[in-house]
Formats: structure tokens, C-alpha cells, sequence
């Protein structure tokens, strides 16, 4: 019996040694291996769904100039504008509200793939046609042009979308209650990013453009990275 006990001690350490069946075998690694899946699983899925949230709401506030932004891409028929208009809309919410809720999520991402690939392809066209009309990808703000960060952006999107599929069709466990306000921090900062990104092109060509001034028809002059003594008016004197 004691010779057996030292075999079977050896044989722990042989595979101790090896590094294979102890480290995986792990409870804690496999514990913290867990967590981290449940944890990008949450973030994904939330914010996922509340970027198409967001972008569903702010196109519903402004449908008219929403479906005048889909006749710019001219990719449909202008007959059709409105209708496709309408039904990109209803998809963002839909999608959104499901991916939120967590309600059928593996249809659900398998709708954003979907949605997302559709805004990925509607912009590489554009793009080919130089076509710089407003992206309209938030709403119906003419800000953010149809440029290669959005297309980058739509297909970043469908690869978060592609994550949160596998995730759902392998049953990941949900996340413990001491991981939710630090997974709901991570999820705001996703959505931010998201939403913000759009303004990246404008910030910098802003900060390429040569400085200079121009004068306005008060008494005051909007300038840019001028010394702070140039007087406000031309006929001034100090």
C-alpha cells in the first residue's frame, strides 16, 4: 500500500512537471477563465445593443431626413428610400432591444451581423463611387461624412456582433453581482467610443488646419492659436 501511495504521488508530479493536466485541472484558472468570458460577453452584448439602441432612437426623432440620407447613398431606388428608410430603423431597435435584454441572443447577434454587414457594404459602395455624402449613421446629423472609419466602424461592429453569437451558442454563464458595475463602466465607455468615433475625422481636420484669422461682423475676431495681445479690432489702439 506504501509503495502504491509513492507511485501515485510520483505519477502527480510527472504530470505536475509536464504541465498539462494539473494547470488544467485548475479550479481557480478555470474559474477566472469564466468570469472573463461572462464578463466580455455582458459588455459585448449590452453594448452592442445599446449602440443600435441609441442609433434606432436618434433616426426615429428624425425620419424625414433619415430617408433623405438613404436616397444620398443611391443604392435603392428613390421609390424605395422610404421603406428601406423605415425598415433599417425598426431592425436597430429590435436588434437592440434584444441584445439588451438578453432575449434570444444568438438570433439576436445573428441579426446584427446582418445589420452591420448591411452598413458595411452600403458604405465600401459608396466609397468606391466617391460618394461623401452625410453618413447618417447616428441619426440624421450631417456631421460625420461616409468615410473609411465608418466602414471600419460597421465592420468592427460585425465582429463584436460574430463574438457575442459564440458566446450565446456556447451558454456562457452569466456574470456574478460583484462584476456588474464594473462591466456596466466597460459597456459605457464601449457605447461612448462608438458614438463618439464619428467626430474623430472633424477633430482632425481641426487640428491640421493652419491657423488664421478671421474677422466677424462684432468688434471681436474668432482666431486660433493667436498670441492673446493682437487687439480685437483693426482701429484700435492700446
Amino acid at each position: 500500500m506504501a509503495r502504491s501511495n509513492f507511485d501515485t504521488g510520483r505519477e502527480v508530479n510527472r504530470t505536475r512537471l509536464d504541465g498539462t493536466s494539473c494547470c488544467a485541472q485548475d479550479p481557480s484558472r478555470k474559474g477566472g477563465a469564466s468570469l472573463t468570458a461572462a464578463v466580455t460577453y455582458f459588455v459585448f452584448r449590452t453594448g452592442l445593443g445599446a449602440v443600435c439602441l441609441l442609433a434606432g432612437i436618434e433616426k426615429a426623432q428624425s425620419p424625414g431626413d433619415f430617408v433623405e440620407g438613404v436616397r444620398q447613398y443611391r443604392l435603392v431606388p428613390p421609390r424605395f428610400a422610404r421603406l428601406a428608410g423605415w425598415a433599417l430603423i425598426a431592425a436597430e431597435l429590435v436588434v437592440g432591444a434584444l441584445l439588451v435584454t438578453g432575449l434570444v441572443p444568438a438570433l439576436a447577434a445573428l441579426g446584427a451581423i446582418v445589420l452591420f454587414g448591411v452598413f458595411a457594404a452600403a458604405l465600401a459602395v459608396s466609397l468606391a463611387r466617391s460618394n461623401r455624402a452625410p453618413c447618417h449613421c447616428f441619426g440624421a446629423s450631417e456631421i460625420e461624412k461616409i468615410s473609411p472609419l465608418a466602414l471600419i466602424r460597421a465592420l468592427a461592429l460585425a465582429g463584436v456582433a460574430a463574438a457575442v453569437l459564440v458566446f450565446a451558442l456556447q451558454d456562457t454563464a452569466s456574470i456574478a453581482r460583484d462584476a456588474l458595475v464594473p462591466s456596466l463602466l466597460m459597456t459605457a465607455a464601449f457605447v461612448a467610443i462608438t458614438r463618439l468615433s464619428g467626430l474623430f475625422p472633424l477633430a482632425w481636420s481641426f487640428l491640421t488646419t493652419k491657423a488664421s484669422m478671421h474677422p466677424t461682423p462684432t468688434r471681436r475676431v474668432s482666431f486660433r492659436h493667436q498670441p492673446l495681445d493682437v487687439p480685437l479690432h483693426p482701429m484700435e489702439r492700446r
